[in-house]
Formats: structure tokens, sequence, C-alpha cells
């Protein structure tokens, strides 16, 4: 028991500073997004954007994303939607808003099937590779994103920096149905969105980002996008290799309807840690060391409690670690909310319902967190979208199925 008590007592140190840590670091983060709040929105200059929107299927609130898209209150904007082929059910929604919205510039771009990289970043590619010359910023939505009428504008003056290479928002998942799978996968999304803020853990959020395209064509994207899977994690990279900056605007955090069952969930956490895998693996080792003392300070100390009252052991060790951790933990979770709380149009009682479940279920939400870091580790295969990918490294991405490949099989078998 001794040789047990000393690991658990390190690890239980180790665990302590850490949350103490990361929470001055989340009261650093409220202070920057207090500095933001309280930005007066000064006219200036609007420069020419173009605006690209990768889509493949119709997405959870598809409409309301679009009219937001549509409805900027940005003075020189143009559209472009993306898809894989004319018959993506997306293509007719987004048409229909194009004659709702005939003041708005707007091109739906075809491009085709993606051979040996990602989709969505074949469609990037295609899209950008001959960009008009009077467009100045490129700014980039997904199609499951619903910013607010000023995103656009607050995230291209922040472009006007010489040293800033992208700005970024990001995603704040929004439940359809108050069901257990949604609220651990907002839980453990919204978590992520509070390390954000300070330069050193900004990363890109593909869903809600603007880059000027001098810098764009300097850091040699679309060309630098060939093979891959991943967009964002590739120009978070970049940037930082140029020595320019990764900003993060909070009024750019757009809300995402999420509406998963526990199979589908548990896909989407290990495809966003796999990605991290493969293209930063210091931010997935970071991840795994994380989910892992987290669930030491969570798991462990209550089945060591258990265990040791029940033998007659130090069960006071564990017991107060434990709460001292979930006490500490719970003080950052609340100033995280509310720190974000001005930055997001959802409804009070929305917000509400998953972030009292974020607060009370942390030890719950970080076993799943565990389990999702843990099972992105091996294997080289994803499945995005319906397409099954093999991805052999950063730059070299195969597509070993379609959705389409199944339904031609059946054809030719018939």
């Amino acid at each position: 028991m001794d040789g047990l008590l000393i690991a658990y007592c390190s690890l239980a140190s180790v665990g302590l500073l850490v949350c103490l840590l990361t929470l001055i670091q989340t009261w650093e983060h409220r202070r920057y997004h207090s500095k933001r709040l309280a930005a007066t929105d000064e006219p200036f200059a609007h420069p020419p954007v173009m605006l690209f929107v990768p889509c493949k299927g119709v997405d959870l609130d598809f409409e309301s994303n679009l009219q937001s898209l549509f409805t900027q209150e940005y003075a020189n904007y143009q559209l472009c939607f993306i898809a894989e082929s004319i018959h993506d059910p997306a293509v007719a929604v987004i048409e229909q808003f194009q004659k709702q919205f005939p003041a708005v510039p707007c091109r739906i771009e075809i491009a085709g099937l993606a051979n040996d990289c990602g989709q969505k970043v074949h469609n990037l590619i295609v899209a950008t590779t001959n960009i008009p010359d009077n467009i100045e910023v490129l700014a980039f939505a997904d199609s499951d994103a619903c910013p607010g009428p000023l995103w656009l504008a607050r995230m291209v003056r922040r472009t006007a920096n010489s040293r800033t290479g992208v700005v970024t928002g990001y995603r704040w998942f929004v439940p359809v149905r108050p069901t257990w799978s949604n609220h651990i996968v907002a839980a453990m999304n919204n978590q992520l969105a509070g390390n954000l803020g300070l330069r050193l853990f900004n990363l890109v959020w593909g869903g809600s980002w603007a880059m000027r395209k001098e810098v764009f064509e300097r850091l040699n994207f679309p060309h630098a996008w060939q093979g891959c899977l991943n967009d964002d994690l590739l120009v978070t990279q970049a940037v930082r290799k140029a020595g320019l900056k990764v900003v993060y605007e909070p009024h750019c955090l757009v809300a995402s309807a999420v509406d998963f069952d526990f199979p589908a969930m548990l896909e989407f956490a290990r495809r966003q840690y796999f990605q991290v895998r493969i293209y930063t693996p210091r931010w997935w080792w970071l991840g795994l060391a994380a989910a892992g003392l987290v669930n030491v300070m969570y798991l462990g100390s209550a089945i060591l409690a258990v265990t040791w009252a029940i033998t007659g052991g130090p069960f006071l060790v564990p017991l107060v670690c434990g709460a001292i951790y979930y006490a500490c933990s719970s003080m950052r979770t609340a100033l995280r909310q509310r720190t974000m709380r001005p930055f997001l149009q959802i409804p009070p009682a929305t917000f509400r319902e998953v972030t009292r479940f974020e607060r009370f279920a942390a030890p719950l939400t970080a076993i799943f967190q565990l389990v999702a870091v843990v099972s992105s580790a091996g294997g080289r295969r994803i499945v995005w979208r319906g397409i099954r990918y093999y991805v052999a490294g950063p730059h070299e991405t195969c597509i070993e199925f379609r959705p389409e490949q199944q339904i031609n099989d059946r054809a030719n078998a018939a």
C-alpha cells in the first residue's frame, strides 16, 4: 500500500498543481474576453472578401445557417459554396437562398470527387485555386455553423494587423435533444473552446477563420493542402512556421447544432483526436496526458477512497484530493461559462442546460474524453461524412470507400 500511496500522492500533487494553473489560465482568458467585449466597433473600410463554405449534404438547421451567411452586416463580400456534385442536396437549398437574397453575390462551385485528399480539402483546393484579383481577404465557414450578423466584420477587422497570419473563431455545440451523448460531446468541445484566447493555445478551427489573400498566397495555399485530410491544423502550422500570429476572436464563436447517439458521438470524438495525432502529434500527447491525469483525479480517487475505506487504508487522502480537484474544476468551468456567455447567441435555457451538465458531470465527461483519445492512438482509418479514408501521413490520404460506390455496386449486381 505504501508504494501505491506514494504513487497516488505524486500524481495527485501534479493534478492539483495543473488544476490550479489552468484556473489561473481561465482567469487570464476572462481578462482577454472582457477586453474584446469592451472593444468598440468603430467604422473601418470593408476590404473585398470572398467567403468559402464547403458543403456536403444538408446539416442540422441548414437553412438557419445559410440565412446567417447571406445576412452578414458587411458591405463588400461574396459567397462561394463548394459541393462535390450538382446532385448534392445542399445545392438545391443554396439555390433557393440565391433567389431570396439576389443582392448578395453568390456562386456554387462544383469541385468533383476527391482522389487523394479529404473531400472538404479537395473542395477548398478547387475553390481557392483562382481567386479574383480584387479580393483582399479570404474567409471560411462550415455549413453546420450559425454565425452572428457581425461575425464576418469582426473577423476581417482583425486581419489588418501585419503580424496577424490568421484570425479564428470556434464552435459552441448546441444539443438538438437533451440526451447524454449530446451533452457529453458538447461538454468535451466547450472545454476546448475555453482554452482559446492566449496565443500559445490557439488553433485554427476550419468552420470560422479568415486570412489576407497575400498571406494565403505567401504560405503557398492551396498547394500546401495537397494530399491532406485536414485543413485547419495545417493552416495553424503554416502560420506559426512563418512567424505570424494565430489570433482568436471571441466574437467569432459560432453556435453549431448537434444530435449524436453514443456510437456517433464516440466516432466524432475519435475523428477529432485522430486528426490531431496525424497533424500535431505533440498536442495529441498533451491531450492524452491531460485526459489520463484528470481520470486519476476523478475515477482513481473514487476507486482508492472506496477500496481503502473497506480495507482500512488512508481513504481520506484520495477523498480530500478528489474533492479539492472537483471543486477547483467546477470553479474553472463556471468562470469559463460566464466569460463566454456574452459572445453566444443561443437560448438561455439551452445554455443553462448544457453548462449545468458540464459542471456536475465532469467526471463522466472525463472518462469519455480519455476513451476518445486512446481510441485514436491506433489505426489509420476514419469515416467522415460517409467516406472512409486511409491516412498514411499528413500528406498521404487514400479514399477507400464512398456511399456512392455502394449504390453503384448494388446497381451492377441487380
